[in-house]
């Protein structure tokens, strides 16, 4: 798969973390370095091909949702 410049950055920093690690859309934002929108845009992308999955702190209402590489993701982005 052909991947833009701005989705290989985004996908590296995914693949940098372990099984476990969460990324805030910020975190994404700043490590990948790219603008909120087109951030937006790439994760819709990987959650659409079930690369990533995201969900809510349990432990605060209104905590920003966080972003996981999923097993599927790991191993198509590592091919």
């Amino acid at each position: 798969m052909r991947r833009t410049r701005e989705m290989r950055r985004l996908t590296d920093v995914f693949l940098a973390g372990d099984a476990q690690a969460r990324f805030s859309s910020g975190d994404l934002r700043r490590e990948a370095n790219i603008t909120n929108q087109r951030l937006a845009t790439l994760l819709e992308v990987l959650r659409d091909r079930g690369w990533i999955a995201h969900g809510w702190g349990e432990n605060a209402p209104g905590t920003p949702p966080y972003y996981v590489l999923t097993d599927v993701g790991r191993r198509e982005l590592t091919d």
